[in-house]
């Protein structure tokens, strides 16, 4: 029997749908990288009724054009920048904030 990989994609003409697995990505990642195409699609995302642990995003186009195989793959690229970010700022996040805090004291004389 074959594993099943994530991210599942699904394609229509105008719509796809792609099931994406919260062990591999955040909600707040799966948001960051649906933000990013929310300006060429209507978009909703739900958790899977049967399994929590999966959210199904349904992308819809605004112009009605047909989706090729290429945005889907655009958007699985997306969810890994935005989890890459997500991660690199829960891990080096603080010295952002010290340097921008070292940025904006008060200058003595």
């Amino acid at each position: 029997m074959a594993k099943i990989q994530f991210p599942v994609v699904e394609l229509d003409n105008n719509k796809f749908q792609i099931i994406v697995d919260l062990a591999l990505y955040s909600k707040d990642v799966i948001t960051a990288a649906i933000y990013k195409f929310s300006h060429l699609f209507y978009i909703h995302q739900q958790t899977d009724k049967s399994n929590s642990n999966l959210v199904i995003v349904i992308f819809e186009s605004k112009d009605g054009n047909t989706i090729n195989v290429n945005v889907p793959k655009h958007f699985c690229n997306e969810l890994i920048n935005q989890q890459l970010r997500h991660d690199v700022n829960a891990q080096f996040g603080h010295i952002r904030d010290m340097i921008v805090e070292e940025a904006f004291k008060p200058v003595s004389k």
